[in-house]
């Protein structure tokens, strides 16, 4: 692949406070910024609109906006760690659901004591209904002592909170020592957080056996900051690679003397409130194998944006500034998180991460007695089962159990030493502990050929079956539930609807379909339809998930882009000869099946094993 050297741009990579209005940039030097640094590019038609707002608008990119001096002031406080007088929550920019995504609840804040969650959506504050035209940030900051009324929806239940507004301290890296466990609790990467963060792990290094990087309520932050933190764990290397709308790549890095502070196993906390900042250095973690990721997927925002101010532009003054969208980023693996999020490589409920992540910190032991060993990612963890088996701890072992990966090697014996354990199914395991466990895998999978990436998927709750618990493996696929697999895998938003004429609004598979669509991993028939109940052969199946490895991965946008040679066309020569370059892309990734016929309607194992291994391959799912 062909990179860049960066000119370390100060890009910014977190969710703001705002939506303003935009106002003293005049509009004609608004179009120049943007036409000239906005990642995707923008059309004529746009750039004619005759108001800035309009074409912020029409853009659609809820990370590309203006700043008044005011505004921009509360963006740097936020991410940077000061004290600011408000309710202590941060929101994100996109208007969705009624009104605005709380993504973070500062300690020691009106909104914490309250009891608002990362996660509710800010529909009114003093009664007023937010809108795409308030700023939200206007309600949420104020003079200390002023009351102020919230309302909130929490997954359809309205509620009301009375806070009173008062100076809050954002101190964006807090730590503790939890008995064998160093916990760093990180809610911003700012100018700061690296200095916390090294300090965090030469006063507690000694007394830990597995760091927790809890990235949980982190929306993001700079990119330099993320870069340097995630070193303290790795040591120096590249860090993230940015491609900007020319498809020129430059890449953010620290030297190869960095400091490595810890040899010790990082485990990072997510969830859907960790965006940006937080998922680049789950992805830095996992290309260096430093650790693993445990909870939710997280958020999905993988643009960088560059902030244009009067330090760097004449056409900014009085302390205004401009946040633009100008890259998409790759973790240093060339996996992207945009839209898709990463995925954690042990899938655990909110409820239970803290406890699952915590019983994962035991102090390595010699001996198996009352002991489970986990061998995951290039890690080795160990459970104390007298700490795990207490009866506020077991749905979390339990759930833990359940979300191992058939990657995953655990022990379990009362043997002298491990080297005499075997490794044990974990539904083995629970059955011996007494638990109540519920496997993940389908009950018709086992003789399988393609089971364990069938396994793979169901354990990270990618993959669809029957009321009955099965799958039926070797069933062919039609192209409307093959659209409902790799969407839920990918976890794509849905789509515009009316898109094909055989695609009712009230089907099923509206949404899926018109999702992939939409990003362009699965076309109709070329005449309107795309023929939801017919099968889909595995040429076609090749092609789509070609198209996914180009917009998911590195490697895959190079491949795609890289001509078919003579032998690679005599060598996929069973292929239509608009397969054979997805077929050989396929091939280089180790994600084509063999004995497959290209032309003939594929199993649903088949599309399963060939999705899991893309997805595998381009580091979607971590191992």
């Amino acid at each position: 692949m062909k990179k860049l050297l960066s000119s370390l741009l100060a890009l910014i990579m977190g969710l703001s406070l705002t939506v303003p209005p935009a106002s003293a940039l005049t509009l004609e030097d608004a179009k120049g910024l943007l036409a000239a640094n906005y990642v995707d590019g923008v059309s004529d038609e746009i750039l004619a609109l005759d108001d800035l707002d309009s074409i912020l608008e029409a853009i659609g990119d809820p990370y590309t906006f203006y700043m008044t001096a005011e505004q921009y002031n509360a963006f740097n406080q936020s991410v940077n760690g000061q004290t600011v007088v408000g309710i202590g929550a941060t929101v994100e920019t996109a208007f969705d659901n009624g009104g605005y995504r709380i993504m973070s609840v500062l300690p020691d804040s009106p909104a914490l004591e309250a009891g608002i969650q990362p996660g509710d959506i800010l529909t009114a504050a003093d009664g007023v209904p937010m809108s795409p035209e308030v700023d939200p940030r206007v309600p949420i900051v104020g003079e200390e002592g002023t009351p102020l009324a919230v309302t909130v929806n929490r997954n359809g239940q309205v509620l009301e909170f009375n806070l009173t507004r008062r100076a809050v301290n954002i101190p964006i890296v807090t730590y503790q020592q939890d008995g064998s466990a160093g916990v760093i609790t990180c809610i911003s990467f700012g100018a700061t957080t690296a200095m916390s963060v090294q300090e965090a792990l030469t006063e507690l290094d000694e007394a830990t056996a597995v760091w927790i990087m809890d990235l949980r309520s982190n929306p993001g932050g700079d990119s330099g900051a993320t870069a340097t933190s995630a070193s303290l764990f790795t040591g120096g290397g590249v860090m993230l690679y940015f491609r900007d709308g020319s498809g020129q790549y430059h890449y953010n890095y620290t030297l190869p003397d960095f400091p490595d502070m810890t040899d010790k196993p990082v485990i990072v906390l997510t969830s859907a409130h960790s965006a940006s900042g937080s998922e680049l250095f789950a992805g830095d973690i996992r290309t260096y194998e430093a650790g693993i990721a445990l909870g939710q997927r997280s958020f999905g925002k993988g643009t960088a944006q560059i902030v244009i101010d009067e330090t760097n532009s004449e056409f900014m003054e009085n302390g205004e500034a401009m946040k633009i969208t100008a890259y998409r980023f790759f973790s240093p693996d060339g996996a992207t998180n945009h839209i898709i999020g990463v995925l954690p490589t042990l899938l655990i409920s909110p409820e239970n991460t803290e406890t699952a992540a915590l019983l994962l910190t035991c102090a390595a032991s010699p001996y198996p007695e009352n002991h489970l060993k986990l061998d995951l990612a290039g890690q080795t963890f160990y459970v104390d089962l007298s700490e795990a088996l207490k009866p506020e701890n077991v749905d979390a072992l339990t759930e833990l159990l359940e979300a191992l990966p058939p990657s995953a090697e655990l022990r379990y014996s009362t043997g002298k030493s491990w080297s005499q354990c075997s490794p044990a199914a974990p539904s083995a395991v629970a059955q011996e502990l007494g638990l109540d466990f519920t496997p993940r895998a389908f009950s018709d999978t086992a003789d399988s050929p393609y089971a364990r990436e069938i396994d793979t998927l169901a354990t990270y709750l990618m993959l669809g079956g029957y009321e009955d618990g099965s799958f039926h493996p070797q069933d062919t696929i039609t192209r409307a539930q093959y659209a409902a697999m790799v969407a839920v895998a990918l976890d794509l938003p849905a789509g515009k609807s009316a898109k094909f004429s055989d695609v009712a609004e009230d089907a099923w598979y509206a949404d899926v379909v018109s999702a992939m669509a939409d990003i362009g991993f699965l076309s109709g028939r070329g005449d309107g339809t795309f023929d939801p109940d017919e099968t889909i052969t595995y040429q076609e199946v090749v092609t789509s998930l070609s198209q996914v490895a180009a917009w998911t991965s590195m490697d895959g946008y190079d491949l795609e882009n890289e001509p078919l040679l003579l032998e690679e066309a005599v060598k996929f020569s069973d292929y239509a000869q608009w397969a054979q370059i997805p077929a050989r892309n396929l091939d280089v990734l180790d994600a084509l099946l063999e004995n497959i016929a290209p032309d003939q309607p594929v199993t649903r194992e088949a599309a399963a094993a060939t999705l899991c291994r893309l997805m595998e391959s381009t580091h979607l799912i971590w191992d």
